[in-house]
C-alpha cells in the first residue's frame, strides 16, 4: 500500500512537472533583421494561457550607409518599435507561427552631397563643395511575419522566418514601397 502512494505521488508530480514546461507563453528575445529593422529586442506573450494567439513588443535600431557614383553619400539611422498581433500552431515545443503588425519609426537620415559651382575666374572651371542635410521623419510600416519558432525543454527559444513590408507613410524618399526580409531570433521563454 505504501508503495502504490508513493509511486502514485511520484507521478503525479512528474506529470505536473511536465505540464509546467510545456506552459512557457512569455519569452524576451533578441531579432536579427525582420520587423526589427536591423537587431531589437522583443517581448512576446500569449493573450491568455495556453492560448495560440498572442502579441509581440520590441525596440529596434537599424543603420545603412550608402555612397553614390559622383561622391554622394547618405546614412540613415532608424529607432522603431514593432507591434504584433501573433498566432502559433503547432504541437508542444515546435510551431508555426503568423503575425500582422506594424512597425512605428523615427529615420534620421544624413546627407552629403557634392556641389559643384562655377568659378567667376574661368569659363569652364568648377569648385566643388560639399554640403550636408540631416532629417529626421516618422515612418511607418505595416508588416506580416511567416516563420517557425522552437522553444526548448530549458526554455531557450529559436525563431526563424520572413517578414514582408508594405509602407505605411510618404515621409522619407523610399526606393521601395514592398520589401521582403528574413528574421532570425534568439531568447528565452518562460
Amino acid at each position: 500500500m505504501l508503495l502504490t502512494t508513493v509511486s502514485l505521488l511520484l507521478l503525479s508530480t512528474l506529470s505536473a512537472k511536465a505540464q509546467t514546461e510545456e506552459a512557457r507563453d512569455k519569452s524576451v528575445y533578441v531579432e536579427i533583421l525582420g520587423a526589427s529593422n536591423g537587431i531589437g529586442i522583443n517581448y512576446d506573450a500569449r493573450f491568455k494561457h495556453e492560448s495560440p494567439w498572442g502579441y509581440r513588443v520590441g525596440v529596434g535600431f537599424g543603420y545603412a550607409q550608402s555612397t553614390w557614383f559622383f561622391s554622394s553619400n547618405q546614412s540613415t539611422r532608424v529607432y522603431s518599435a514593432p507591434i504584433e498581433v501573433n498566432y502559433l500552431a503547432g504541437k508542444k515545443r515546435s510551431k508555426f507561427e503568423v503575425g500582422l503588425g506594424v512597425n512605428l519609426g523615427l529615420y534620421n537620415d544624413h546627407y552629403s552631397v557634392n556641389v559643384y559651382e562655377p568659378m567667376p575666374q574661368a569659363q569652364s572651371a568648377y569648385t566643388i563643395k560639399k554640403k550636408s542635410y540631416t532629417e529626421n521623419n516618422f515612418d511607418a510600416f505595416a508588416f506580416a511575419n511567416v516563420g517557425y519558432r522552437h522553444v526548448s525543454r530549458k526554455g531557450f527559444q529559436f525563431r526563424v522566418g520572413v517578414t514582408s513590408g508594405l509602407v505605411l507613410t510618404k515621409n522619407r524618399n523610399t526606393s521601395r514601397e514592398f520589401l521582403i526580409a528574413p528574421y532570425i531570433s534568439f531568447g528565452k521563454a518562460f
